[in-house]
């Protein structure tokens, strides 16, 4: 996982670290085996077409991201330092980057870049911005999550994807994992730094709990099955 426990910020999430904690390790292991258990199913009967599918899904939360982190900069952007707006900027440009460069292994895989939200992807994208809605800190609490779930699928990816000689697919996650050493950590630094108050502290868990609920569910072979029979 990649490990943020020991970011710089301030101390707003101390009582809570602990809670916080086994989420993050929660999402991640199940992530992990979600995605294990795509890759298996997968290579035991490659199709490009299920590939592109399962990444369609992640090619879709890369552009909400975009989205999210220009609508919290432009709501709620006043409130934090300047280096944080420029940082939560910086992580967007990045996740635009991924959009891009998984819209090219999709469409190279035979299938469609989404330009609305994928069905997989929906009860994830309401609760990003349902967050959004909530609380100034909610949205980040919840793609920290979903972030942190996200890293749980890498090792995965690059051993199933290798397998099947998917190396664009390989090298481009190898570039996203680097870029969530970054989005991770300015999470934690942003929500530690910025949380005073027990509302603040429940809204985060709040978002966070939710997320872990719903982040993995789209790395699993039957949500990929499903969505390609209603497609």
């Amino acid at each position: 996982m990649l490990d943020t426990r020991k970011v710089r910020g301030g101390n707003g999430l101390a009582p809570i670290d602990a809670e916080i904690d086994t989420i993050l390790d929660d999402v991640f292991n199940i992530t992990k085996e979600a995605t294990e258990s795509f890759f298996n199913a997968y290579n035991a009967n490659p199709d490009k077409r299920v590939l592109a599918s399962w990444l369609e899904t992640r090619t879709w939360r890369e552009i909400d991201y975009v989205f999210l982190l220009n609508e919290q900069i432009r709501r709620y952007g006043l409130r934090f330092q300047r280096n944080h707006i420029t940082l939560l900027a910086k992580q967007s440009f990045q996740e635009a980057e991924h959009y891009e460069e998984l819209g090219k292994a999709v469409l190279s895989l035979g299938g469609i870049v989404p330009i609305t939200v994928p069905k997989a992807a929906v009860s994830w994208s309401n609760w990003l911005w349902e967050c959004m809605d909530r609380h100034y800190l909610a949205a980040i609490a919840a793609w920290y999550v979903s972030e942190t779930s996200a890293s749980g699928s890498f090792e995965p990816t690059f051993k199933g994807a290798e397998v099947q000689g998917h190396m664009d697919v390989v090298r481009i996650y190898k570039q996203i994992e680097i870029d969530e050493k970054f989005h991770t950590g300015l999470g934690r630094q942003v929500l530690s730094t910025y949380a005073e108050t027990d509302e603040d502290r429940d809204e985060i868990l709040r978002a966070m709990k939710g997320m872990r609920d719903i982040a993995w569910k789209s790395f699993t072979p039957e949500v990929v099955a499903a969505t390609m029979r209603a497609a």
